[in-house]
């Protein structure tokens, strides 16, 4: 079971700029599956960032991403 709180906002942005700059990478090598698995972590990273009810959504543009 995974818990966070507001408090670790801070390193999930961070997290969140990381795997979209891996998912980018793994695009452009041709690396379908290292972008399908981050795919999902993308998905999971959004949903956290928005259920803490970040006041600051992340602003990067994820259509190159889904």
């Amino acid at each position: 079971m995974f818990v966070t709180t507001p408090d670790f906002l801070p390193e999930h942005r961070p997290h969140r700029t990381e795997v979209l700059q891996i998912i980018t990478t793994a695009e452009a090598s041709g690396q379908q599956r290292l972008v399908e698995t981050n795919r999902q972590v993308l998905t999971n990273l959004d949903t956290i960032i928005t259920g803490l009810g970040d006041e600051n959504p992340p602003q990067e543009n994820t259509a190159h991403a889904g």
